[in-house]
């Protein structure tokens, strides 16, 4: 089936639009005074700041003309990394996968002479849509929808004279159900939860990355599954492209349990982790008692008595694996593994020989897939198109990277968390992950609770100045929900004439 020229070019001033040309093609009609940018061989080789420039444009929705002036299969071929995962710098991406996605996430095709618009052509193809002369396509059921490729989520039009900002007059399907094979037309629905101001704020934040800040006592488990109902109930997207990700089994527990009758993915960050293992090979996971078995068979060390001679060959496996650390740096930093360096490989090859997994393998293991199998990346970045994490402020090294790696390139990730609550800092978290979340999550908007709902004013007041002393936090104002009664836990410093908690 042959493109046919998109009648709708060059589409509504509120989509944003973009346009591709081939080299040094003039500047085509509806596009005078758009700024220009040019893809070579010597940007395709070095893609990181013009990929940096235009997800920023994608995310705001504003046109770009780019002069495409490289070969497009040399820049669509996949990219892999022999490096091992605690080699990767904590920003690590695959600039030229980021910039080809957004060289076609959300532009016309005019290499041909005319305008193609191939998510709008892919939902003829898959979809059974036709095409339509007031937008893009025509649905089976008779509307005229336009397929929108920037970031999911609802749509204003700039202000007008008056000041008040109107939606857009047709329906949207968006290119990520057009991807799935269907016509899924975009919802705006109001949540249905009972939310606070800050609370339903931060659950209809409209598209792109988003950072939460939720201190506790604030609704943070609300605002997460509320976030979830939203987005596929009230927004239309589809469950086969969001995940939430909970950081361990009870708080995945507490999750399912709020969003029962959705149908939505909800794992640990470990339970993600052994599901893109399983891509590629299936394999059992082990407990800790066999992990000392295993290194039993490696290592030779002094039984003392009322000492785990094993122990801190664990600690080490954990701090290369989950804080992406050198082995070589963990042995010579602790003193206390001898020989590390050279077993840690030893120990990873009898894991795959025995086809399992301990429990931090299946983390490390998952990047080492992600990052050479580009096969299993699509798989795994299907699934987390619409990514939402809990806890990020205890996300380690390794979890972070498997976040972004999985997010990517869309890097479309709602993250919930305190960074005044970071509890994990000795397998390498850190609160600069939240702390700092635009450079790992560029273009986020910044959301934050304000109400603690769970104590009273007085132990919400020291908190607050208790909290106040740490050096690098997100700037927060912190308020109790409730104040009737101010004398229920009252707070005294050392050295009052008492102490008396609630």
């Amino acid at each position: 089936m042959a493109a046919t020229p998109a009648a709708s070019y060059p589409g509504p001033e509120v989509l944003g639009r973009g346009v591709v040309v081939p080299a040094q093609a003039p500047t085509p009609h509806g596009f005078q005074g758009v700024r220009r940018f040019v893809v070579d061989d010597e940007v395709a080789a070095a893609p990181a700041a013009l990929a940096a420039v235009l997800h920023h444009r994608w995310l705001e929705r504003r046109r770009f003309v780019l002069e495409l002036a490289t070969d497009n299969d040399a820049l669509r071929e996949p990219e892999v990394t022999r490096l091992a995962p605690h080699q990767l710098p904590a920003d690590f991406t695959f600039h030229r996968e980021r910039l080809h996605f957004l060289t076609w996430a959300n532009t016309y095709d005019l290499r041909a002479g005319h305008p193609i618009w191939w998510h709008g052509e892919l939902a003829q193809r898959r979809g059974g849509a036709t095409p339509s002369t007031v937008a893009d396509v025509t649905l089976p059921d008779g509307r005229d929808v336009w397929v929108d490729g920037g970031p999911r989520g609802p749509l204003l039009e700039p202000p007008p004279s008056d000041g008040e900002a109107t939606p857009l007059d047709l329906p949207l399907v968006h290119r990520e159900s057009v991807g799935l094979g269907r016509l899924t037309v975009q919802g705006d629905a109001a949540p249905t939860d009972t939310l606070a101001p800050d609370q339903l704020a931060a659950v209809t934040h409209r598209a792109g990355p988003a950072r939460i800040i939720a201190p506790a006592g604030s609704g943070k488990t609300r605002v997460l599954t509320a976030r979830l109902r939203h987005l596929l109930r009230d927004r239309g997207v589809e469950r086969e492209l969001l995940t939430a990700v909970a950081y361990n089994t009870r708080a995945a527990a507490e999750m399912r349990a709020r969003t029962q009758g959705t149908g939505a993915s909800i794992r640990t960050l470990h339970s993600l982790a052994l599901w893109i293992c399983n891509l590629d090979v299936r394999r059992d996971v082990i407990n800790e008692r066999d992990q000392r078995a295993l290194l039993e068979r490696l290592i030779t060390v002094a039984k003392i008595p009322n000492q785990d001679p094993f122990q801190p060959y664990l600690e080490a496996l954990a701090e290369v694996r989950l804080a992406l650390r050198d082995p070589a740096e963990v042995e010579a930093l602790r003193g206390d593994v001898d020989g590390f360096a050279e077993l840690f490989p030893r120990y990873r090859e009898l894991l795959a020989d025995r086809r399992v997994l301990d429990f931090d393998e299946q983390v490390y293991r998952a990047l080492e897939l992600l990052l050479t199998r580009p096969d299993l990346r699509r798989t795994a970045q299907r699934v987390g198109t619409h990514l939402l994490v809990d806890e990020f402020q205890d996300l380690t090294p390794a979890f972070l990277l498997l976040v972004r790696l999985v997010a990517g390139p869309s890097m479309q990730v709602f993250a919930v968390g305190d960074d005044d609550q970071t509890i994990y800092s000795y397998a390498g978290a850190t609160p600069d992950y939240l702390v700092d979340f635009d450079r790992w999550f560029p273009g986020a908007h910044h959301h934050a609770l304000e109400v603690n709902y769970r104590c009273p004013p007085a132990v919400v007041d020291a908190a607050v100045s208790l909290l106040g002393h740490n050096r690098h936090r997100v700037p927060k104002r912190i308020r109790a929900g409730q104040a009737d009664d101010h004398d229920a836990g009252q707070v005294r410093q050392p050295g009052d004439e008492a102490v008396v908690g609630a």
